[in-house]
């Protein structure tokens, strides 16, 4: 990255007066802003501060010790510049007094601090995950052998297992107790939040329940992206003379079906309209152009399909609905109350042994710092607050709410804090994070050149100093596609776009490749091994990048590709890496496999990474706007025009430059396709 700040990072690191929010893309150099920003605070030439004064929240303890010791190498590098400076010499040594930690260590200094005002014991720890485990399971057997012993005497109990278990087995019912009580102490309230969760609706219509909505919305929303795939098949079908006058008025039929549909706004108008078929297309015989005829078909095929699925749901009348409903609220009430017994029951446990759940952490912190009633910050929390002159959170789209209570707790006098994010990189919503909380603060904070003093301010860093344009512009085009305010929470507009930080030179073949295969049957008719397929592609694809060569780029110039360069990540390499190294091996191109995670090879300055995912598709068409997952942020296609992509996609294949080391071997950056922060094993070819 450059050492020279952009605009918006110098105005990140400068930007005074009121709480910032950083909306930090990859590769936007987040952590150099953040570092830079502190140092500005110890350089300062009135009242500079001491590095100890600054509260400092990472999400894991690798990442704690990384910043610091990035805070410790500037802190170096300013200090030779000026040797005599005591105050920073000073802050060298204070270094390791900072508190740059996670925000389960930081809950847990200040409650080993202030014990005796929660009437902690002193000698407190914290369990680790097997401890908790065990604790948890022999709360909850005790829970449910007491809650058998008197079934009889609750019928909420016996709906909820009778629910569960369909009278059977209640193998079910632990785990979604355990499910609860964690989904309810990520609220402020875990209390609260359950008897909100039992409040019944008073509706007259189903679309009137909260789920009658949701299916209501997406329905609707389902059949405004089918209406303009059908727009567009008919707009295909008027280009050919023989296809326009046969296809035209029966598409135009569907289409006028499909927003009468979408007009309905009760339960009881979906299911009075509910449509029974798109009725026939006129045959065409001999079409000039079969392929686009054939398209059309599937087109209109795969809506119909998709709408008959949808409107599944709405055949079954409102009263019936409401009825069930009602019935279900008696086994919900079961559910809540086995919650809160389980609750009670865990907490006897670990105060018995004198331990705390991260959980608790959390909770007991925030407890310290806004009361039992959690009506205001309280002595404990101006006094904590006065001692750190900003509060910085890193990743700060991965917190929830209960964490986010403790930051502003501690900074709503000031408004000394300063969030660093991105939504795009949100990985721990299944550890129950809250990304809603970044986006709320994003749209309510205004840009940092219009704030007031003490308005929330917000400042967006869009330059990206790892890629190249033509990568960039492709993760561009398919956020563009798969982001939106209902699919990630934000709309995906210019102010969000990724941007070349520095300029490189470009490549003189296609950066950026989206390759299909089709799989064909073998001479007997055996069904073809896809994983074979794949080897095979993925193989000859590399030998054609050796043969030609495919030009890469080493600092200011270009090279041409070597084996050393090429990483191939699979999902599954148990399953399919013995075919990979028959394909290469076949082809003379030498190849390892790193089971851990890809590594680089000794003495290489930089990698040459093509990433390859597989999609087999059996239909003529795909819908591939509509099937994207927002979190695809590794798929790069290229741009497509209004036909869309090719029939079959297959495979992707990108090329990502990555620094590193001159003569070790170190772990590559963890990729993933469904679960970005899970580690990928790979080939090294």
């Amino acid at each position: 990255m450059a050492e020279t700040l952009t605009k918006a990072q110098k105005a990140a690191v400068e930007n005074r007066g009121g709480p910032l929010l950083v909306a930090a893309a990859a590769g936007s150099g987040k952590t150099k802003v953040l570092v830079d920003r502190l140092m500005g605070y110890l350089c300062q030439e009135q009242d500079p501060a001491n590095v100890d004064e600054f509260l400092i929240i990472t999400y894991t303890k690798a990442a704690a010790s990384e910043l610091r010791g990035k805070i410790g190498a500037k802190l170096m590098e300013v200090l030779a510049a000026n040797p005599g400076n005591r105050h920073l010499q000073r802050q060298v040594q204070r270094l390791y007094l900072a508190k740059i930690s996670t925000v389960h260590a930081f809950c847990g200094d200040l409650l080993r601090e202030y014990a005796f005002f929660l009437e902690l014991p002193g000698d407190f720890r914290v369990a680790d995950e097997t401890e908790c485990q065990s604790l948890r399971q022999r709360a909850m057997d005790g829970v449910l052998e007491a809650a058998y012993e008197h079934i009889a005497e609750s019928p909420q109990l016996q709906a909820f297992v009778d629910t569960q278990g369909f009278g059977r087995d209640d193998r079910a019912v632990p785990e979604i107790v355990a499910s609860i009580y964690d989904a309810a102490r990520c609220h402020l309230r875990p209390d609260a939040w359950l008897e909100q969760c039992l409040e019944k609706t008073e509706a007259q219509d189903a679309g009137q329940t909260s789920w009658g909505r949701y299916l209501i919305d997406r329905f609707q929303a389902y059949l405004a992206d089918q209406a303009e795939l059908l727009r567009r098949a008919l707009r295909l079908a008027q280009t050919q003379e023989d296809l326009g006058p046969k296809y035209g008025p029966t598409l135009q039929e569907n289409l006028r079906q499909l927003e009468a549909l979408g007009a309905c706004r009760t339960w009881e108008a979906l299911r009075a309209h509910r449509l029974e078929g798109f009725g026939r297309l006129n045959a065409v015989r001999k079409p000039k152009d079969p392929e686009l005829a054939e398209r059309i078909k599937a087109l209109r095929k795969s809506c119909w399909e998709g709408v008959k699925a949808r409107q599944a749901p709405f055949a079954v009348d409102s009263h019936t609905l409401l009825g069930d409903l009602e019935q279900s609220h008696l086994a919900l009430q079961g559910l809540v109350q086995l919650v809160r017994e389980f609750a009670k029951a865990y907490e006897g446990e670990k105060r018995r042994r004198r331990v705390l759940d991260f959980g608790d952490l959390e909770h007991k912190t925030l407890e310290l710092l806004l009361g039992r009633e959690a009506s205001g910050p309280t002595r404990a929390a101006r006094e904590i607050g006065k001692r750190f002159r900003e509060v910085m959170v890193d990743e700060y789209q991965d917190t929830n709410e209960v964490q986010d209570r403790i930051f502003e707790a501690l900074t709503r006098e000031r408004g000394n804090c300063f969030l660093v994010g991105d939504v795009k990189q949100s990985i721990y919503r299944f550890r129950l994070a809250d990304p809603g909380i970044f986006l709320k603060k994003y749209r309510e904070f205004v840009p940092a050149e219009e704030a007031n003093p003490g308005q929330g301010r917000k400042i967006l860093l869009s330059e990206n100093f790892r890629s190249g344009g033509e990568i960039l512009e492709a993760a561009n085009h398919v956020f563009r596609c798969t982001m939106s305010t209902s699919v990630g929470g934000l709309e995906y507009g210019e102010a969000e776009a990724l941007r070349e930080g520095v300029p490189h030179l470009p490549l003189p073949q296609c950066p950026v490749e989206f390759h299909g295969i089709q799989l064909t049957p073998g001479p007997g008719g055996e069904t073809a091994v896809k994983y074979e397929a794949e080897a095979q592609f993925v193989a000859e694809r590399i030998d054609q990048l050796l043969r030609e060569p495919a030009m890469i780029r080493q600092g200011e110039a270009l090279r041409p590709v070597r084996p050393g360069d090429i990483v191939i990540l699979l999902r599954s390499p148990g399953s399919c890496a013995r075919y990979y190294r028959s394909a290469l091996e076949a082809r003379g191109i030498p190849a390892w496999q790193v089971q851990a995670a890809v590594c680089w090879i000794p003495g290489k300055r930089r990698c040459f990474a093509p990433f390859f995912r597989c999609w087999t598709i059996r239909s003529r068409t795909f819908p591939w706007r509509r099937c994207w997952p927002a979190r695809c942020s590794g798929l790069l296609p290229t741009i497509w025009g209004e036909s869309g992509p090719p029939v079959r996609m297959a495979r992707c294949l990108k090329r990502c430059p990555r620094r590193r080391r001159q003569g070790t071997a170190s772990p590559a950056p963890s990729w993933s396709w469904s679960n970005p922060c899970a580690r990928r094993p790979g080939w090294r070819v």
